[in-house]
């Protein structure tokens, strides 16, 4: 989740996932709080069942550099990357937070609760 006034770190960092050849695709959505897609129609299209609620999520973490790339060595995009692209990211990302008030970033996190009654 990426609210108005969120933390700028994470579009600033982009600069380094680009250089690696990690970036994101242009055109990527940067979703706000509440933005989340919800997947209402897939449910009801299975037949099986009715959606009767959807419920957004969302709050915020704040991590050090050391709890940040804990939280990334645990995507899957992350994992997969060559130790020289994840060695770069990580020390710049030390960097970074390191040069910040507090040393930490503030990450918002969304889910989608669907609630749906099974047809008889």
């Amino acid at each position: 989740m990426f609210p108005d006034g969120g933390d700028p770190f994470f579009r600033e960092i982009q600069d380094v996932y680009d250089e690696i050849g990690e970036g994101l695709p242009p055109g990527s959505p940067w979703p706000r709080p509440g933005e989340l897609p919800d997947q209402a129609a897939e449910i009801e299209a299975s037949g099986l069942f009715e959606v009767v609620h959807i419920q957004h999520f969302d709050w915020a973490q704040i991590y050090d550099a050391d709890s940040y790339i804990e939280l990334l060595n645990t995507f899957s995009g992350h994992i997969a990357m060559k130790d020289w692209k994840r060695e770069r990211l990580y020390s710049e990302i030390r960097l970074r937070l390191g040069q910040r008030p507090g040393n930490a970033v503030r990450r918002h996190w969304g889910a989608v609760l669907h609630i749906a009654r099974r047809h008889d």
